[in-house]
C-alpha cells in the first residue's frame, strides 16, 4: 500500500473528509485533492512529506498506549525536568548514563505528556533514534521526516530545510543513542541548535559524555558543540530502594534472600528488572503450585548475572 492508497484507507476507517485531512496534516485542501487524485500540480513531494509525518505521530502514538506503566523513578525525573528545562530556556542538553535505564521510555512519556497539554505553548518535539549505522544524512532526514518537510538532498541542504521549518514554530529535538553519532553530525546539530534557536537534548550512554571530555581528538574537535552544552547530567539508573519497591509492588512480600537474588540479576536497569518480572509472571501462570523462590531462580537462569 502506498502512502496515497492508505490516506484513502485511513480516511474511510476514521470518516474523515479531504479538508479535515488537510487541516491534520497543514497543507492546502485543493493541493491534498489533486494528490489524492493522481492530478499533476499538487506538490507531491511538500503533500507526501506531511502525510508521512502524520502517519509517524499516529504509529508512535499508538506504539504508546501499548506500552508497560510508566515508573517515575529518580532517572525518570532528572530527564523528565531536564527535558522540559531544556525546552524552556533553549538550552543544549547532554543526559548520559548506564545501558538500560529506560532513558527511550522516559522520553516517550515526556513526548505523550506534551501533546496532552492544552498549552498553546507546548513543543512539537522531533525525537530520533540514531545507531551504529547513523550518518549525517540520515540524521538529518530523520528529522526532516517528522518537521514534516521533504527529505531527499544531501545533509547540509536538508539542515538548511530544517532551520527553515523551525522558524515556523515550537520544537525541540531529542537524540537518543547519541553517542553514535559522528563529528559531521554533531555539527550540523550544532548548527541547527545555532540558527534554529531552540532547545535540543542528547541522550546517550556514558561514551556520550567521553566523546566530548576525554582528551581525544574527537573531543577537540566538538570543542564548539560543548561549549554551548548548558545542562549535562548524570543519570543514576534504578536506585536499589526504587527497585525493592517495584519487586514488592509485583511479587508482594517475599524472602529477602530471594529479592537480593533478583538485584543481583538486575542491578540498576530497570530494562532488565521489568523482563524478569514479566518472565517471573509467565512462569507463576504455568507454575502455579511453585513457591516464588523456585521460580526466581528458574528466571534468573536466563540472565548474566552482574559483578558486585
Amino acid at each position: 500500500m502506498n502512502l496515497r492508497e492508505r490516506t484513502l484507507a485511513y480516511m474511510r476507517s476514521h470518516h474523515l473528509g479531504r479538508r479535515a485531512v488537510a487541516e491534520l496534516v497543514d497543507v492546502r485542501c485543493s493541493n491534498l485533492s489533486k494528490y489524492l487524485d493522481s492530478l499533476p500540480g499538487c506538490s507531491k513531494e511538500v503533500i507526501e512529506a506531511a502525510l508521512g509525518a502524520y502517519f509517524l505521530k499516529v504509529e508512535r502514538a499508538e506504539a504508546r498506549a501499548r506500552r508497560a506503566e510508566f515508573i517515575e523513578t529518580q532517572t525518570a525525573k532528572i530527564i523528565l525536568e531536564k527535558c522540559q528545562e531544556a525546552d524552556e530556556r533553549r538550552e543544549l542538553a547532554l543526559l548520559y548514563g548506564p545501558s538500560g535505564i529506560g532513558k527511550t521510555f522516559v522520553v516517550e512519556e515526556f513526548i505523550e505528556r506534551c501533546e496532552k497539554q492544552a498549552n498553546s505553548e507546548k513543543p512539537e518535539v522531533l525525537f530520533v533514534t540514531a545507531h551504529a549505522a547513523s550518518t549525517p544524512k540520515s540524521l538529518m532526514a530523520a528529522l526532516c521526516l517528522q518537521a514534516g518537510i521533504p527529505h531527499s538532498g544531501t545533509a547540509p541542504t536538508l539542515a538548511e530545510s530544517l532551520v527553515r521549518r523551525l522558524e515556523t514554530g515550537h520544537f525541540l529535538i531529542i537524540v537518543d543513542e547519541a553517542n553514535h553519532l559522528d563529528i559531521e553530525a554533531m555539527e550540523l546539530l550544532r548548527y541547527v541548535y545555532d540558527r534554529g534557536r531552540l532547545g535540543v537534548v542528547l541522550i546517550g550512554t556514558l561514551r556520550l559524555y567521553e566523546i566530548f571530555t576525554n582528551g581525544s581528538r574527537p573531543a577537540s574537535e566538538l570543542e564548539q558543540l560543548w561549549s554551548r552544552v548548558g545542562i549535562c547530567e548524570l543519570l543514576p539508573g534504578l536506585t536499589e530502594y526504587e527497585a525493592r519497591q517495584i519487586i514488592q509492588q509485583a511479587l508482594g512480600r517475599i524472602p529477602e534472600t530471594t529479592t537480593k537474588q533478583i538485584l543481583r540479576q538486575t542491578g540498576n536497569s530497570i530494562r532488565r528488572l521489568a523482563r524478569l518480572l514479566e518472565h517471573l509472571a509467565e512462569l507463576k501462570e504455568l507454575n502455579g503450585d511453585r513457591q516464588i523462590q523456585e521460580l526466581v531462580a528458574v528466571a534468573g537462569s536466563d540472565f548474566v548475572a552482574l559483578p558486585g
